[in-house]
């Protein structure tokens, strides 16, 4: 009998805070400490996965700076590998970062490194879905992006270049709708002056003028007709997935942005997949954690928030905890799936970012740092699960 355990992460992101404390001198980073407290849980996993939120474009293009573009050494990735990530995906709405020099670089150093990736490619012809073995347990994913954050940097690809990246629609539509609020005359007058500033200090501005710095985005725009070439793509992608492994997992990211809840766009792409006979689903991009479901027998987690993204971001909407995460764990035995976990991590940024597993966080909390840490992973459990939490509280990993 053939078993094996997969572990797949959310958002891995290198930010200007984390970016500042990783330097250990002139071009030179270190990022160990970022997964110091989790190789242990990872170690245990025959197969990890996690979304690389960042491009590597080296240094000439300019490291990140900004909260909404991003780019990381090198380091960043080998870190990676080195605390036991084995395959890393890179379909997301920062592979554009910095154009698609920065995407095939991405891919070269991956590859030069050793770590497996899917979803975007150093050539179009070079599309297609990624492979690996566990044993005698041949295994697909496939990895997808809802778009490439084309409002900010209007990078535009041509028919002959869309095979670079793994699309769920057309670039230029956005995958939320804003709910428009009814504002007084000031507080207008004040979102003005505030949006008129670019990128990420219109965030700073909103905060020194007392307004909300952000709100939850709904991924509700679900436009059947320009969907259904890309479907086309993904369906062909499963079929072939299928044909050539004993178990397929989608990785799509998608979602609206700080907002707990999958909107329609989200539960449409789920429920597709899994009608085309994928055998998992575990989607990323929501910055917070979301439900996890089995829709038809098969595990849909929505979103596994993040996995290293500052909790001092100045953007994030604290009441829906993105300082945690969680990781998805797939025991399979002979390519069936039968035992389908999580574990709950939480981030701490002092002097540096790291990750805990929250039984281990528990361990360094007073008592009232532990108070709010049970209310926390209450929370946590009941968005995941949709139920409350029976049992102990902190444990290396709950069953779904």
């Amino acid at each position: 009998m053939s078993s094996a355990k997969i572990t797949i992460l959310g958002d891995i992101m290198c930010e200007p805070r984390l970016l500042k404390a990783a330097r250990t001198g002139r071009g030179n980073y270190d990022f160990t400490n970022v997964y110091q407290n989790v190789r242990s849980l990872l170690a245990e996993s025959d197969y990890v996965i996690g979304n690389l939120e960042t491009p590597l474009a080296g240094e000439a293009a300019g490291y990140v700076s900004s909260l909404f573009q991003f780019n990381a050494p090198d380091s960043f990735a080998i870190a990676a590998k080195e605390a036991g990530i084995k395959l890393l995906l890179t379909a997301n709405n920062h592979c554009l970062d910095r154009g698609l020099e920065g995407l095939e670089r991405t891919v070269r150093v991956l590859e030069e490194n050793g770590i497996a990736h899917a979803g975007t490619f150093s050539e179009p012809g070079n599309r297609g879905n990624t492979y690996f073995e566990i044993g005698d347990t041949r295994i697909a994913v496939i990895s997808y992006t809802y778009g490439t954050n084309y409002s900010n940097n209007h990078i535009l690809l041509s028919e002959d270049e869309r095979g670079y990246i793994n699309l769920l629609r057309p670039q230029t539509e956005s995958y939320f709708i804003y709910r428009r609020q009814k504002r007084a005359l000031k507080d207008r007058i004040r979102y003005k002056i505030a949006n008129s500033f670019h990128f990420d200090k219109k965030y700073y501005v909103r905060k020194l003028l007392g307004l909300p710095v952000n709100q939850a985005h709904e991924d509700d725009n679900l436009v059947p007709d320009t969907l259904e070439p890309y479907l086309h793509v993904l369906l062909e992608d499963i079929v072939e997935a299928k044909k050539n492994a004993d178990f397929v997992l989608f990785c799509p990211h998608m979602g609206g942005q700080f907002n707990p809840v999958p909107g329609a766009f989200s539960n449409y792409l789920a429920s597709f997949a899994v009608e085309q006979g994928v055998d998992a689903v575990v989607a990323s991009h929501t910055h917070v954690v979301q439900k996890a479901v089995f829709l038809h027998g098969v595990p849909c987690f929505y979103s596994l928030g993040n996995f290293s993204m500052s909790p001092n971001s100045v953007y994030l909407l604290h009441e829906n905890l993105p300082k945690y995460g969680i990781a998805a764990h797939l025991y399979l035995e002979d390519a069936r799936i039968v035992k389908t976990s999580f574990s709950i991590l939480r981030i701490l940024e002092e002097d540096f970012l790291t990750v805990y597993p929250v039984d281990d966080y528990a361990k360094r909390c007073s008592p009232d740092e532990m108070k709010l840490l049970s209310m926390e992973v209450r929370q946590i459990f009941q968005t995941v699960t949709g139920n409350e939490i029976d049992g102990d509280l902190f444990r290396k990993e709950y069953i779904l």
